[in-house]
């Protein structure tokens, strides 16, 4: 069933290229899911002691063993 939003031209221009030759939906979802990915992360990890700086580095090095092995 589809259902009829209103959003802002400039969300509207930002979703457009994000989309591709995929539907509005399959985009939407697709951002719901990291966003859901990324609270269970934060919640297993606890949010008040997760050290920002400490998560970027380990972000970063994760990116570069990524690169190098996979």
């Amino acid at each position: 069933m589809s259902k009829l939003i209103s959003i802002s031209d400039e969300l509207y221009e930002r979703l457009s290229e994000l989309k591709g030759k995929e539907s509005y939906s399959s985009v939407i979802r697709s951002l719901l899911e990291v966003k859901r990915n990324k609270e269970m992360i934060l919640s297993f990890a606890g949010k008040d002691g997760l050290d920002m700086g400490a998560f970027r580095d380990l972000k970063k090095e994760w990116k570069k063993w990524s690169q190098n092995y996979v």
